[in-house]
C-alpha cells in the first residue's frame, strides 16, 4: 500500500491516481539518477544515496535531474487541473476579505491577503515586487497612482505564483526557495520579462478609469531588448492570457463598487488622462490548453539551461536572496 500525500488515503501500490481526492502519485521510489527501485518512503536512494521523490526540491542537480526533465517534457495540464490552480490561488480573499477607511487601504488590504506590502520612499520607480515577493509601493504619491501601482505589482505576484504552483504540481512537489528563484530567473529572461511586464499593465489597465493606462516600462523593455514584431505578438498574447485570467478573479473583489470608487479618487487627485497607451490594449490571447502548452515548452526549454554553470551561479545569487 501507499499514501497519498495529499490527503492521507491508502491506495495499492499499483495505483497511479488516489482513489480518494485524485492526486496524481509519482512513479514511487524509483531513483531518477541510477534507477535503482528503493523500499517504501524511501526518500535518500539506498544506491547512489541521492534524493529521490522530494517533498521539496532542495539542490538544482534534484531540479534539473533528466526524471524532472521529463516530467516537464510530457506534461499534460487540463483546463480542470489548471482552473483548480487558480481557485486554490485567489480562494484566500474569500477566507480572509479584505477592509480600509480609503479607497487606497482597500486595495492594500486586498494585496496584502495574498504577499506582504510595504511602503518605500526612496527612488524613481513608483513600487517594485522583490525576491521576497513582497510588494514595495512609494506612499508620497497620490492615492490614484498608489492604487494603480498596488494593483501592477500584484499583477506580477500572481503571474508568478500561477508558474510557481503550475510546476509544483507537474513536478508534484511543494514552493521551496529552489524552485522559486528558478522562476524568478525565468520571469526575468528579456523576452518573458517584456510578457511579464504587458501582463501587469494590463490587469492594471483593466481597473483604473479610462485613459489613464500606461505601457511605459513596457515600452522601454521593449526598446532596450530590440525584439522582433513576431516575438513580440506572441509575447504580448501570452501576457494578455495571463492577465484575463487575473482579472476575471480581481474583478470578484475589485467589483463595479470598487472601481467606481477608483475613478473618484482619480478625479479628486486631478490628474489628467492621457489616451496613448489605450493603444496597447489588445484582446490577442491563446486558449487556455494551447497557452499552457506554450509555457510548459518554455518552462522546459529554460530548465535544461540551469545546468550551464554562469546560469547556476545566477540561480545560486538569486536564492540567496529569497532565504
Amino acid at each position: 500500500m501507499k499514501t497519498c500525500d495529499i490527503c492521507g488515503t491508502l491506495n495499492l501500490k499499483e495505483n497511479n491516481y488516489c482513489t480518494h481526492c485524485g492526486n496524481k502519485f509519482i512513479i514511487e521510489h524509483v531513483c531518477p539518477y541510477c534507477g535503482y527501485i528503493n523500499q517504501n518512503y524511501a526518500t535518500y536512494c539506498l544506491k547512489c544515496e541521492k534524493q529521490i521523490n522530494p517533498l521539496t526540491i532542495d539542490d538544482f542537480d534534484i531540479l534539473v535531474s533528466e526524471y524532472n526533465e521529463n516530467l516537464l517534457l510530457n506534461a499534460k495540464i487540463t483546463d480542470e487541473e489548471y482552473n483548480e490552480i487558480l481557485y486554490n490561488i485567489f480562494k484566500r480573499a474569500d477566507i480572509v476579505g479584505f477592509y480600509g477607511d480609503t479607497v487606497k487601504n482597500k486595495i492594500l488590504s486586498l494585496a496584502s491577503v495574498f504577499t506582504e506590502c510595504k511602503p518605500k520612499s526612496r527612488g524613481y520607480e513608483r513600487g517594485f515586487i522583490f525576491l521576497d515577493n513582497c510588494i514595495y509601493y512609494d506612499d508620497r504619491l497620490a492615492d490614484s497612482v498608489q492604487i494603480a501601482t498596488i494593483i501592477h505589482e500584484l499583477a506580477h505576484y500572481f503571474l508568478n505564483t500561477i508558474i510557481e504552483n503550475l510546476l509544483c504540481h507537474i513536478l508534484n512537489v511543494r514552493p521551496s526557495p529552489t524552485l522559486q528563484s528558478f522562476i524568478w530567473y525565468f520571469l526575468t529572461l528579456p523576452e518573458l520579462k517584456i510578457m511579464n511586464e504587458y501582463c501587469a499593465h494590463t490587469v492594471e489597465g483593466r481597473f483604473i478609469p479610462h485613459g489613464y493606462q500606461n505601457y511605459g516600462s513596457f515600452n522601454a523593455l521593449v526598446g532596450d531588448t530590440g525584439i522582433d514584431q513576431e516575438s513580440l505578438d506572441g509575447m504580448m498574447a501570452l501576457g494578455n492570457s495571463f492577465a484575463n485570467e487575473i482579472i476575471v478573479y480581481l474583478e470578484k473583489y475589485i467589483d463595479e463598487g470598487l472601481r467606481q470608487d477608483i475613478k473618484l479618487q482619480y478625479s479628486k487627485d486631478l490628474t489628467d488622462p492621457n489616451y496613448d497607451s489605450i493603444f496597447m490594449e489588445t484582446d490577442n490571447c491563446f486558449d487556455l490548453g494551447v497557452k499552457n502548452s506554450v509555457l510548459i515548452n518554455v518552462l522546459y526549454d529554460v530548465l535544461k539551461e540551469v545546468s550551464n554553470q554562469d546560469v547556476r551561479k545566477e540561480l545560486e545569487t538569486i536564492r540567496e536572496g529569497i532565504v
